[in-house]
């Protein structure tokens, strides 16, 4: 049994909606993919701009610090009667307050006159940051400090750690510290330089900074030594902090100079992320910023968004197949009226067109009888000859009508064919609107 025309339409129109929400959910994917996406990068470079704010914001708080410190006159008098055990106390309580990792004091030929943590002497006369502040200046800048220093400072187990790929394997072996650091001259009364104050922020294990950029920015912060992640608010699935592991594309950040901002997976999670390049005073790249937020964010607008297009779709369809069924279910009715109209029609042609028929049969009967009479006629030609005379010339003139009308019945013959034809076709056309309408045959 073939469709109905209602079954047809109304399946049309279902089909047509479906495949119209289908193609609108997929196109609602693949643009809120490309623009959250786009967006997210968009975010994730101004906070990680925001991000290098706070990086620069500490690196200045240690400048003015040390410079501070390096007008101190209790620390300039300790400096002039060199009394180490009075400096090595005012140098501790200074680093504890402020919040420094060190804090050491050289005198004029960069030798160590005394340490915030601890007596151990030496020579820092190699240090480009102290030769230049024996010079008069005061400079501020990151560094990587040597295995030597830190030793000499007591930061060694700070910053070193054991660096592990994300299958958990020890690829290398950070002995460096990357730290903040500020150096500033020591003047006498008489503006002459005896010796330079040196200190900052070890960031190795040291969460202060990125804990003030996450609880400001949100998302995750991280400092790396060099394309190794020393510092940060990652968290790894067991609620750790995710340190001492390998950033891959923090790689191509360190050689090249140039941010990287696209995905990134650390703990488990896939964040999209902006890698900034740490340089210090010599423009050397020696590590960098990792700020991201995570895939997860973006993943969940989507999920929402396309879940809301869908619930409102499904509302349009049941609300657009409510208003059609009513219209779809006239037209059949109409054209299933018209049909029943174009048969019944097609009926009272038909019963014409037998009248028409037993009409011309009565005109060939009628022919016949004038011819009979006429026969008739010619076989008393032995009477009356004037009345035979006038009769066979009425039998004549009878004749010709005949003839006449017989012509005509010939011809309305063929037109009853002809409209014989077209009654079959208006029932073909009746029983093709009923099998459309109802799908069955008449």
């Amino acid at each position: 049994m073939r469709m109905s025309l209602r079954v047809r339409l109304l399946g049309t129109i279902i089909g047509a909606i479906v495949l119209f929400f289908i193609i609108s959910v997929v196109a609602a994917r693949i643009v809120l993919q490309r623009d959250l996406v786009d967006l997210g990068k968009t975010e994730v470079t101004n906070s990680g701009g925001a991000f290098g704010g706070y990086w620069d914001s500490r690196k200045d708080q240690i400048r003015l610090l040390v410079a501070q410190d390096a007008l101190s006159d209790a620390l300039r008098k300790a400096v002039q009667s060199n009394n180490v055990s009075a400096l090595q106390d005012q140098l501790s309580n200074i680093a504890r307050t402020s919040g420094l990792s060190f804090l050491t004091i050289v005198d004029e030929n960069g030798n160590v006159v005394a340490r915030a943590n601890g007596p151990e002497r030496g020579s820092l006369k190699g240090n480009p940051l102290i030769a230049r502040a024996l010079t008069g200046e005061t400079v501020s800048t990151a560094a990587l400090l040597d295995p030597a220093f830190l030793s000499g400072e007591g930061l060694a187990p700070q910053a070193q750690s054991d660096i592990k790929n994300a299958d958990g394997k020890v690829v290398e072996h950070v002995d460096k510290g990357l730290a903040l650091v500020s150096a500033a001259p020591i003047s006498d009364a008489n503006e002459r330089t005896i010796g330079a104050i040196y200190g900052g922020i070890l960031m190795n294990h040291y969460y202060d900074l990125v804990d003030q950029a996450t609880r400001a920015l949100g998302g995750a912060s991280a400092l790396l030594d060099g394309n190794a992640i020393v510092a940060s608010t990652i968290q790894q699935p067991d609620g750790t902090r995710a340190v001492d592991v390998l950033v891959p594309n923090a790689s191509d950040v360190i050689k090249s100079g140039q941010a990287y901002t696209g995905p990134d997976t650390q703990g488990g999670t896939v964040y999209l992320v902006r890698v900034d390049p740490i340089s210090d005073d010599q423009n050397t790249v020696i590590g960098a910023r990792w700020y991201g937020i995570p895939m997860s964010r973006i993943d969940d607008i989507i999920n929402h968004t396309t879940l809301t297009v869908l619930i409102w779709g499904f509302i349009a369809m049941v609300l657009a197949l409510v208003l059609a069924i009513p219209i779809v279910q006239n037209v059949s009715n109409t054209l299933a009226e018209r049909s029943h109209q174009v048969r019944d029609a097609a009926k009272e042609l038909g019963v014409i067109i037998v009248g028409a028929e037993v009409s011309g049969d009565h005109v060939a009967a009628t022919k016949a009888a004038v011819e009979k009479s006429g026969n008739v006629i010619a076989a008393v030609a032995g009477g009356d000859t004037n009345r035979i005379g006038e009769l066979k010339s009425l039998n004549d003139e009878l004749q010709s009508d005949m003839i006449v009308i017989d012509t005509l019945s010939q011809e309305m013959g063929n037109r009853m064919k002809q409209a014989v034809d077209r009654v079959e076709q208006l029932n073909e056309v009746a029983g093709g609107l009923n099998q459309l309408v109802t799908g069955e045959s008449a």
